[in-house]
């Protein structure tokens, strides 16, 4: 256990301790605080960019685990099929996942721009609108148009996470149910969703904690605006803490993310504990 137990201490718990020391000093670049206390976590009560930054933390992550859940859980389904080019389909659903997250956002970034948007013209060329859209300069079209990019990226790891678990689960099962006459949505749920949940925990428990984080994505396409309307809670915390200077308000930001992951783990793992979920019976 100890190279493991090095490898956590070095990378996660030496910056933990360290992030939260930091936000509780005065600490700036260049300059080493003084102890201050809660002083940093209290202005943050009364700093409306960082509710702000909550706020949209809350409905980047909530739509896209949604949605990357709901797709990813109909794209295993479909793949574990019995249906032509399955293994290519398969390979294919890994692009969006394998490319590396700053080409991916560049592209985004291109997709979205206000004079040579791609969706723009095609939506121009079919008559359904007049003029070209502003994703990127209006709040809720920025916000909208960086979920979506998170959604297409995260897909990948949910549909093959689950389809890992839908390969284990016997045909025997099915067999049998459908000789007592269950229908297609009888066999998901009696079947294969009761022995898919301990899977599922694990997959949108790790879908929530990426999606939380998320950094590289925010920062590369909008970096935070319009207006600070898509920052998040980590690209605030970089932008106060490398940019602006202020060590100790970055730190604090980012360690006010803590709670918010830590209800995501409890969640999954009390979840898990409920091993009579893979019966489909109730506790």
């Amino acid at each position: 256990m100890l190279p493991a137990a090095t490898i956590l201490l070095v990378f996660l718990t030496y910056p933990l301790g360290l992030g939260m020391w930091l936000g509780l000093t005065d600490t700036k670049i260049g300059r080493p605080g003084e102890f201050v206390g809660l002083e940093n976590y209290k202005s943050l009560f009364s700093d409306s960019v960082f509710w702000l930054s909550v706020f949209n933390t809350m409905v980047y992550t909530g739509v896209a685990s949604i949605a990357k859940f709901g797709l990813g859980l109909w794209l295993a389904l479909l793949l574990n099929q019995n249906i032509r080019f399955k293994s290519f389909m398969r390979a294919i659903l890994l692009l969006p996942w394998i490319v590396p997250t700053t080409l991916s956002a560049i592209a985004f970034w291109w997709i979205y721009d206000s004079q040579f948007s791609i969706i723009s013209w095609m939506l121009i060329k079919l008559g359904l609108i007049d003029s070209y859209i502003n994703f990127l300069g209006d709040a809720w079209n920025a916000r909208w148009s960086v979920i979506a990019a998170n959604i297409w990226r995260g897909i990948p790891f949910v549909a093959i996470s689950l389809l890992a678990g839908l390969q284990t689960i016997s045909p025997s099962l099915y067999e049998a149910a459908t000789i007592d006459g269950a229908t297609r949505w009888q066999l998901f749920r009696h079947v294969t969703y009761p022995l898919l949940t301990p899977i599922i925990a694990i997959v949108m428990t790790f879908s929530v904690l990426f999606t939380f984080t998320d950094f590289q994505l925010i920062y590369v396409i909008t970096r935070g605006g319009p207006v600070n309307a898509t920052h998040l809670m980590a690209t605030l915390s970089f932008q106060r803490a490398i940019p602006g200077g202020q060590l100790a308000e970055g730190a604090a930001i980012a360690m006010a993310m803590v709670p918010f992951l830590l209800a995501a783990i409890l969640i999954s793992f009390f979840g898990l504990q409920r091993r009579k979920w893979q019966q489909g019976v109730k506790d």
